[in-house]
């Protein structure tokens, strides 16, 4: 309890220093001015405008009846919703069936915000991965687009219920106030935004991911036409670009420690949004891992390396359950890996760049599904002879208190015969 109140308040502390240092320090708009580098990326970010953000979150379907039990009890003074499923009040539906060699998406809600300044609704529609997951895609729309000034707004008048979010990160800003390199503090903010973005739709729904991690998302971000060159747009330092169409949009792919971060880039008055959900029921598990590989690791990791390192020597049925269900789950798609290339329509005009040079798209080839389970059987190994080796220890022990309290009984009977 003492740790989970030192945590919120070293999160509230870099949360009200960050919004400080942009909205007052004399030192900040001085670094501004003197560092032509950062000067630029903080002009070229005021010429951009965001026209939404959508967040991935994974459910099983036990979860999945939760969200929507949640939906159809949801305060109707605050919001308007269309559900698409029905809910029964003491028991469980089962929304997902098997899906071995196809899965489609589905429309699941569209909640409407009635009263809130910046956002207007969230539509919500899920894809099947597996058998018994699917992931659900919130589109998150706004009552106005958003140019750097009202996000900067929404982040100050919403970063009260960021204090206790577990999956916010804070940073040393003592430092950075005291050396006056001030250099990363946009990307701070813009993480912050993200948060913020997903603390408010954590009031609307249920989610599971997101209560511990950041979640995978996609910024839909407007900008003026040349002020990127294709060249640069295909070459952005630690990204990965998806060019559309010969740079009709770009998306950009930011490989972050927890959930994936996505930002589709277009110039002109409108854009052509992305099917995620019909590319989530196309290339399933793939899709999962591609965006939520940094999550996975760190269950995986969580799960399983304490028995590598042999911290810990029992196996708990919930590791063990765990781990199997992970192999299950991408065996479940063992019709959907084996077909050859069945929806390259779906990523045509679609084109891979890191640093420049063009490579293979990675969710479009099973690449993910192949080396996780690799990985996972690899675990299970192990487990299975740590397993064994367990088993094979209680049964000694069995042993030895049997034999010890066999020797006990032979000797009281002799003890008692003698007298």
């Amino acid at each position: 309890m003492l740790k989970q109140r030192e945590y919120v308040r070293k999160r509230k502390d870099f949360i009200e220093k960050i919004i400080d240092i942009i909205e007052n320090s004399e030192d900040y708009k001085t670094f501004i001015d003197i560092n032509k580098q950062y000067k630029r990326l903080i002009e070229n970010n005021n010429q951009c405008s965001l026209w939404g953000i959508t967040f991935f979150e994974v459910y099983d379907n036990k979860q999945l009846n939760v969200l929507i039990k949640g939906l159809s009890k949801i305060d109707k003074s605050k919001y308007k919703v269309d559900l698409y499923y029905g809910a029964k009040k003491f028991k469980d539906l089962n929304y997902l069936g098997l899906a071995y060699d196809r899965t489609g998406s589905s429309r699941l809600a569209e909640i409407e915000l009635i009263d809130d300044q910046f956002i207007r609704s969230i539509e919500a529609s899920f894809a099947q991965i597996n058998n018994n997951q699917a992931i659900v895609v919130y589109e998150i729309h706004f009552n106005k687009i958003m140019d750097n000034e009202m996000l900067f707004v929404f982040v100050k008048n919403n970063q009260d219920i960021l204090y206790k979010k577990h999956y916010i990160v804070w940073y040393n800003l003592d430092r950075i106030i005291a050396t006056k390199e001030f250099s990363d503090i946009n990307r701070m903010f813009h993480e912050l935004a993200t948060s913020v973005f997903q603390a408010k739709l954590m009031e609307v729904v249920n989610l599971s991911f997101g209560n511990l991690y950041k979640l995978p998302s996609c910024k839909i971000i407007n900008y003026p036409e040349g002020l990127y060159t294709q060249d640069s747009l295909r070459n952005i330092f630690l990204c990965t670009t998806l060019e559309i169409n010969d740079g009709e949009q770009y998306l950009i792919i930011d490989n972050v420690d927890q959930g994936l971060e996505l930002e589709l880039l277009f110039s002109g008055s409108s854009y052509r949004p992305i099917s995620f959900s019909h590319l989530i029921s196309l290339y399933r598990m793939n899709f999962y891992y591609f965006l939520f590989e940094s999550i996975d690791q760190n269950e995986l990791n969580q799960k399983m390396n304490k028995y590598f390192n042999e911290t810990k020597k029992n196996i708990t049925a919930r590791d063990y359950k765990w781990l199997v269900n992970k192999i299950r789950a991408i065996n479940d798609n063992k019709l959907h890996m084996g077909y050859d290339n069945p929806y390259e329509k779906a990523l045509e005009g679609w084109k891979a760049f890191d640093n420049g040079i063009e490579r293979k798209i990675e969710f479009s080839d099973n690449y993910f599904t192949k080396k996780y389970l690799t990985i996972y059987s690899e675990c299970l190994e192990h487990i299975k002879i740590l397993f064994a080796l367990q088993k094979e220890n209680l049964i000694i022990t069995i042993a030895s208190w049997t034999l010890g309290v066999s020797i006990l009984g032979i000797i009281t009977t002799i003890y008692t015969a003698a007298k």
